[in-house]
């Protein structure tokens, strides 16, 4: 279930619109991971949280406005699902979105809602995930069918690498990268990959995109020519970021007391 991820702002002089921006712009340039470092947002801004945990629908529907397509090879497509392998089927039961790794080339993919972070900063998305990919057994750096997070900041026209967007991991990023022989239409990039053994935590920042619709989230899965696995689950989705009401009271000043003037 999503919530507190719609708000309606106050039109506002310029001024303020112009100060708002001149602040979120120097607490963008101090570093992403501002909020994270304090465990709270930055003075004159209050913590917006979101999330979703694909419980509120009935497999194999999908929360609205989320969108699964195929770009290659057969059905399935992303579905909510509360059984099958990988086990345990969700983290928080009963329900998990799920894709399949089939034995062919295939490239399947999960678009999130829009999130929106007009005057703020410090986004940060947190999700559970477990996956069980085709991958090398023998080194075990390699992949074969891999999983990607991407991000769109145009309206869901065009995505990248949430790396390559100007995000960054937090903590569970990637931990192999994808063969390059075999077809795979990740060939070359870093992805999850292999056996996860069960649920494991990814924390990752995003960029706070100011522009109307915000940013999309893609969870994308691709596959080879040869070989299979058991799929990848998704659950527990949570976002936050900080948010500014209006512009910071001034600091009071300090007036200094006379010196005595020498006698």
């Amino acid at each position: 279930m999503i919530t507190n991820l719609s708000r309606t702002f106050p039109a506002r002089p310029l001024w303020i619109v112009i100060g708002l921006g001149l602040l979120i712009a120097a607490v963008i340039a101090v570093g992403p991971t501002l909020a994270q470092r304090r465990g709270r947002c930055p003075s004159c801004f209050s913590l917006v949280t979101g999330g979703e945990s694909f419980d509120s629908v009935t497999p194999p529907a999908l929360p609205q406005e989320w969108l699964a397509t195929n770009a290659l090879g057969p059905p399935p497509l992303w579905v909510s699902s509360n059984s099958g392998l990988p086990g345990p089927p969700a983290d928080t039961l009963p329900n998990a979105a799920f894709i399949d790794d089939p034995a062919v080339i295939s490239d399947k993919r999960l678009d999130s809602m829009f999130f929106s972070f007009f005057e703020g900063c410090c986004a940060q998305v947190t999700f559970r995930h477990n996956f069980n990919l085709e991958a090398s057994d023998q080194d075990p750096n390699l992949g074969f069918d891999g999983g990607v997070l991407e991000l769109s900041s145009d309206g869901g026209n065009t995505f990248q690498d949430i790396v390559a967007a100007g995000g960054g991991f937090v903590s569970g990023g990637y931990n192999r990268t994808i063969s390059t022989d075999r077809g795979s239409p990740i060939a070359g990039r870093q992805a999850w990959s292999g056996n996860s053994d069960g649920f494991i935590t990814t924390v990752v920042y995003v960029p706070t995109i100011q522009t109307f619709p915000g940013i999309r989230l893609r969870w994308r899965v691709a596959s080879d020519n040869a070989g299979s696995g058991e799929g990848w689950r998704v659950d527990t989705l949570s976002i936050t970021w900080c948010h500014t009401a209006g512009p910071c009271p001034p600091r009071p000043r300090i007036t200094p007391h006379p010196r005595p003037t020498p006698q």
